[in-house]
């Protein structure tokens, strides 16, 4: 269960939500068939999608007219996606994050155990990597 990617609304009328990100990924947009509804103006019906398949985590812009940006830059197709990385799509941001972390608040930067990110802790779990098998 702790290899499972969760998209945390960090900003938002959906802020403080958690989606699980399962095998095969999840639809974002306006229609109430995504998994992630935003009703924000500006949002597509089908305005992207995260695909999550054999341990990598790609976002896809489904071709919105306004847009995606991971890590305040807009992209176009597909990106590689690494937790960690902020998504801004209209007027919600989110934040991807393992299923795992425990963190005090959305956006917060700081472990739920109270460690820092680079202090080293004997039970701390190393750092999971992502990446596209396929390259």
């Amino acid at each position: 269960m702790a290899d499972i990617p969760v998209l945390v609304c960090t900003a938002g009328a959906l802020a403080g939500q958690r989606f699980q990100i399962p095998d095969g990924g999840i639809g974002i947009g306006r229609s109430e068939d995504n998994v992630v509804v935003v009703t924000d103006e500006g949002v597509s019906r089908f305005h992207a999608r995260l695909l999550f398949d054999n341990g990598s985590l790609w976002l896809q812009d489904a071709g919105s007219r306004n847009g995606v940006f991971v890590n305040d830059v807009r992209i176009s197709g597909h990106k590689a996606l690494k937790v960690g990385d902020m998504l801004t799509i209209a007027l919600h941001s989110f934040e991807l994050q393992w299923l795992d972390d425990k963190r005090s608040a959305p956006g917060g930067r700081s472990p739920g155990n109270g460690a820092s990110e680079g202090a080293a802790d004997e039970g701390a779990k190393p750092k999971r990597p992502w990446y596209w098998p396929f390259s």
